[in-house]
């Protein structure tokens, strides 16, 4: 009856949640009629809920989705009613589905789990390992940056240069660039810079800003500084790797000991434990 009731509840609770948006959708299509003058196409109902629920959060959302790699941010509008249609979709197998009443009310409590907790850890995840494989290409990106300056390039065409050549080898890294080139032509250089320090907050994106804003204020030459720079990243990228690689002996000692010395200890004491059992046993 608990589970019946909290059904209940949620379909009750999604009705009224598309009802309200209609009539707010209404409402302002009303005003905006009213106050333009002009006579617009009113969307479809669905869409109209699709659309508009979870607006509120829709531009936090999109700007998840753009940090963890997916630009296209027109999905985001769909994002809060799949989960809807998910847990709906779940409540109404368990009313079908011959199953007692407490395993009905497991799967739903891990469905509503799943459906509020998985997705935001997956994109929170994903951003992390995006974070991480942009500034492995830092190197890169600086060399192919102090390349451009030694050509007589400023920064600003530079970035602008790069921003096109970098789509076929990395796509993630050449939206930063592109976004960095973007703002650079509204913003200025030093927001653009700052935007995309805060962006990617790690310590290879940091000394990329900090170098080139230096460069902006002091006019110091920036094409050796970069160079000199991406071979410090590599560097610092040969000692990780050196680093982990010298944890390896540790980590491996754990499923030695539980994989291989703990049989081995059984097998050898085994025959004298089961001879004392035999002999005390007689």
């Amino acid at each position: 009856m608990m589970l019946l009731a909290a059904l209940i509840v949620l379909f009750l609770s999604l009705l009224f949640l598309i009802f309200d948006s209609i009539r707010a959708e209404q409402r302002r299509y009303k005003i905006a009629v009213y106050l333009t003058g002009d006579s617009v196409r009113s969307p479809s109902h669905l869409n109209r809920f699709f659309v508009r629920f979870g607006k509120e959060h829709r531009r936090e959302l999109e700007q998840k989705m753009i940090e963890a790699g997916y630009y296209n941010t027109e999905w985001a509008k769909f994002y809060f009613p799949a989960k809807l249609l998910v847990l709906g979709i779940v409540s109404v197998s368990m009313l079908l589905i011959d199953m007692p009443m407490n395993n009905k009310l497991l799967v739903v409590v891990f469905s509503l789990i799943g459906v509020i907790v998985v997705p935001d850890a997956l994109l929170s995840m994903r951003r992390k390992l995006l974070i991480n494989r942009t500034s492995a290409q830092m190197p890169y990106l600086l060399d192919m940056m102090a390349l451009c300056v030694q050509t007589g390039m400023t920064i600003e065409a530079a970035l602008a240069y790069l921003a096109k050549e970098l789509a076929e080898f990395d796509s993630d890294l050449c939206y930063q660039i592109k976004r960095t080139s973007d703002s650079a032509k509204i913003h200025g250089l030093d927001k653009a810079l700052n935007d995309l320090g805060e962006r990617i907050p790690t310590p290879e994106v940091r000394s990329f800003v900090l170098t080139l804003i230096q460069n902006l204020q002091y006019g110091t030459s920036v094409s050796q500084v970069l160079s000199d720079l991406a071979e410090d990243m590599r560097k610092a990228q040969i000692l990780t790797v050196e680093e982990k690689v010298g944890k390896l002996s540790a980590k491996m000692s754990v499923p030695l000991i539980l994989l291989i010395m703990f049989p081995i200890v059984i097998l050898i004491l085994a025959p004298g434990v089961m001879q004392m059992s035999l002999n005390f046993g007689g």
